[in-house]
């Protein structure tokens, strides 16, 4: 079978940590900046002269993360097909039915992962353009609210400048756009591009190899917290050739199809696996809708908890920091409270960042 949730989360934890960890290094850096010479009467123009300096200290960070991004998204890819493969060999052996003389892997397989490949670096890569933008705005932003607020005397400079970075600190680095049209933060953008790239390359290997072994049929898997898109295929028998009936099973529709559809969305954690008829148990009553809520109330929590530490990133004060700090460790405990009362898998990566510095 292809990569179960789990085995995913495993693949794309360290990319992401990898980028959320730059966007709160982004936010240090800009604070950092920003509160030096804070009381000096000529501020505004000395941080907008020191602007460029501090672009080119991100650029050289986001050069130097380039090339681990690259290497984590290749090895994450091609673990994940192989994975695919092996999977199908196990169920294949699991139903004796490994003997069966395989045709070879199509040349297309090697020529599809190296488009994965390229379209998923390209698209993560790319983000490093936005980043640079944001950083380039957020500052000007940043100094010219300072500059302006403080002229009707309401409130102090570090009070504004402070205002504004936890603006932009709750957003954080915003504007990525999927194909569906979709906004994205960075590193949600990153977490989505770099899983579902993964989960297709594990359904390919998966696929590729029963195919090889002359089987076309497979079914979806059930699996709880699932979302009301997916829900229909749960438990459904799929042909991967497209035929309506096959050796007298009944197929529900295509594997092409049922992704037309929309199974498979960003963020989808269900997989197939080889059905053979009289063998493969099918699930019942695969409905969940609780256990969706429970899972999306924890995205919720979680999305808390970065949002805080960006805060605390952003902080221009040692006070500022402290009760961000605060509230990181509220949004903690409350997000560990849910995990427990609702039997959740807790994923550490979604909100320690600093695990990639």
């Amino acid at each position: 079978m292809a990569l179960t949730a789990r085995q995913l989360d495993r693949l794309v934890e360290t990319l992401a940590s990898i980028y959320e960890d730059a966007e709160l290094r982004l936010l240090e850096h800009i604070a950092r900046q920003l509160t030096q010479g804070l009381d000096s009467p000529t501020w505004a123009m000395d941080k907008l002269r020191e602007l460029q300096l501090l672009l080119a200290r991100l650029r050289g960070d986001l050069a130097s993360m380039a090339g681990r991004s690259a290497e984590e998204i290749t090895k994450a890819i091609l673990d994940a097909y192989n994975s695919g493969r092996a999977g199908a060999l196990a169920e294949l052996a699991k139903a004796n039915m490994a003997t069966t003389a395989a045709r070879g892997a199509s040349p297309i397989v090697d020529a599809a992962m190296r488009a994965l490949l390229e379209e998923t670096i390209g698209a993560t890569l790319g983000t490093h353009v936005r980043i640079l933008r944001s950083a380039d705005d957020i500052y000007r932003q940043v100094v010219a609210k300072a500059s302006g607020i403080t002229l009707t005397g309401a409130v102090t400079r570090r009070q504004a400048a402070q205002k504004a970075l936890d603006a932009f600190a709750d957003a954080g680095v915003t504007g990525f756009t999927d194909r569906a049209g979709r906004q994205w933060d960075m590193r949600s953008y990153v977490e989505m591009a770099m899983r579902s790239a993964s989960h297709r390359a594990s359904v390919q290997g998966h696929l590729d190899q029963l195919q090889a072994h002359g089987h076309d049929l497979v079914m979806v898997s059930d699996h709880a917290q699932e979302c009301e898109q997916c829900r229909p295929f749960e438990g459904k028998v799929l042909s991967i050739s497209g035929l309506p009936r096959i050796d007298g099973v009944r197929v529900y529709c295509s594997v092409a199809e049922a992704y037309a559809r929309g199974y498979g969305h960003p963020g989808c954690r269900h997989r197939f696996i080889a059905y053979f008829e009289g063998i493969t148990e099918v699930p019942q009553g695969t409905a969940d809708p609780k256990g969706d809520a429970d899972r999306q109330r924890q995205r919720y929590l979680e999305r808390g908890v970065r949002a805080w530490k960006r805060r605390e990133a952003a902080a221009l004060d040692p006070q500022a920091k402290a009760a961000a700090r605060l509230k990181v460790r509220e949004w903690q405990a409350r997000l560990r409270e849910h995990v427990a009362a609702n039997d959740l898998q807790a994923l550490p990566y979604r909100t320690s960042t600093r695990a990639a510095r």
